[in-house]
């Protein structure tokens, strides 16, 4: 799924328009990006965590580690 189809879901699950799911999609990722330039992670209960890493060269690494109960979900609902 791609950014756009991303937004047109969350625009019929939450039955409101594309243009403010899009804004909401990328206020979200705005923000994330400011909180994370800023070296800061980011933590969404029942989600997960992003988090910058340093590589050996000094290269930050944008990385997300899956909370627990995300895992779970998608280790319990099987796929139709």
């Amino acid at each position: 799924m791609n950014k756009t189809q991303f937004i047109n879901e969350i625009a019929k699950r939450k039955r409101t328009s594309s243009r403010r799911a899009y804004r909401a999609v990328n206020d979200v990722m705005d923000t994330l990006r400011i909180v994370l330039l800023q070296g800061e992670q980011v933590q969404l209960g029942g989600f997960g965590t992003f988090e910058i890493l340093t590589d050996i060269r000094g290269e930050r690494i944008p990385v997300f580690k899956g909370g627990k109960a995300l895992k779970k979900v998608l280790n319990t609902i099987k796929e139709e």
